[in-house]
């Protein structure tokens, strides 16, 4: 009997592997590892597509039967997860607010029915390929599913600091003193060039490979781009996915339609003190920032702070400035995320 994913760990990996296939298959238009017919039978996710192939070790975990409170924690955990993402989106469009509708009232629906009246009434999804399956079999095929969705969100999460994948790659390249060894933050030289494509990405030439950069927003990475071919920025490091990169160059990227609105920060008087209070019509969310005559550390504050393992997470960008004949040098910018327990 499963009582969470933690017992299933080495499946999840192994999906976790199949899902970076997949990745490439995708996004390199010339890659012809996988049939059409095999891409197609993956087209709603790896745990469907695993089944669909009667996957051995999916087959076997099946008849493991799973814990009513071990489905419900994962449910649990997906919605919240669906829900919060599509609140902090600034101006979601028709269709991203629709789904804001559906995950909300599923998971309404969810809080207050039984788990088998919620999946009959939820889960139609699923029927087709569950219709010979014994019911407790499927209940564990749904479990994971969601199973999964958690633990590649844990996995690409901004606060998770493991890099093993990323390590196999460049252990031999680079040493324990080196960006990599201490932060785990690869520089971009000669040997690596950033993408500004969506999603944003490297591309290493030392090892042929495609790397997704983790923490940078698009916008961020092209004028990172932009500034270092104007001589601007002369000495970067980004952080990548914990994955172990894509064969080639990939040039291809997402394409959307996109709205962007907004104006520039005014850091005019921000030097007259040496710590200030920045905050919008939202006095609870704020942004402090200490300065001296050669740091400024900005620090901010949310009242709907985000936790990480019953920590609190704070997020700082330190700058180190000098002041050359009345021109402002910028010497270092680094981001990092700061961990408070909740006492």
């Amino acid at each position: 009997m499963i009582e969470s994913k933690n017992d299933i760990l080495p499946l999840l990996n192994e999906y976790i592997g199949t899902q970076h296939e997949w990745i490439y298959q995708f996004w390199m238009g010339d890659a012809k590892e996988w049939s059409g017919t095999r891409q197609a039978i993956y087209s709603n996710g790896v745990v469907l597509g695993k089944f669909r192939e009667s996957d051995i070790l999916t087959i076997q975990t099946l008849k493991l039967g799973v814990s009513d409170t071990a489905l419900h924690n994962e449910i649990h955990q997906y919605y919240e997860r669906k829900i919060k993402a599509q609140k902090e989106l600034e101006h979601p469009d028709i269709m991203q607010q629709g789904m804001l509708e559906i995950y909300e009232k599923q998971f309404r629906d969810f809080l207050i029915l039984p788990i088998d009246e919620w999946i009959e009434n939820n889960c139609t999804w699923i029927q087709n390929d569950v219709a010979d399956l014994a019911y407790p079999e499927a209940k564990v095929l749904l479990f994971l599913y969601y199973a999964f969705d958690n633990y590649d969100y844990i996995r690409k999460n901004r606060y998770n600091s493991d890099t093993s994948s990323l390590t196999a790659t460049y252990e031999n390249i680079f040493n324990k003193q080196s960006q990599f060894g201490k932060y785990g933050i690869v520089p971009i030289d000669q040997h690596r060039t950033l993408l500004p494509i969506d999603p944003p990405r490297i591309y290493d030439r030392s090892v042929d490979k495609t790397f997704f950069t983790k923490n940078i927003p698009l916008h961020l990475l092209k004028k990172l781009s932009e500034m270092m071919s104007k001589g601007m920025v002369s000495d970067l490091a980004v952080r990548l996915l914990n994955e172990p990169g894509y064969k080639g160059k990939m040039s291809c990227e997402y394409l959307a339609e996109a709205l962007e609105r907004g104006e520039q920060f005014d850091f005019v008087n921000l030097g007259s003190y040496s710590v200030s209070k920045l905050y919008t019509t939202k006095y609870e969310d704020c942004l402090w920032v200490v300065i001296d005559p050669e740091n400024i550390i900005f620090e901010e504050l949310c009242e709907d702070f985000e936790t990480f393992e019953d920590m609190v997470v704070t997020q700082v960008v330190h700058l180190q400035y000098k002041n050359l004949a009345g021109e402002i040098c910028i010497t270092h910018l680094d981001h990092e995320y700061v961990f408070y327990t909740l006492d």
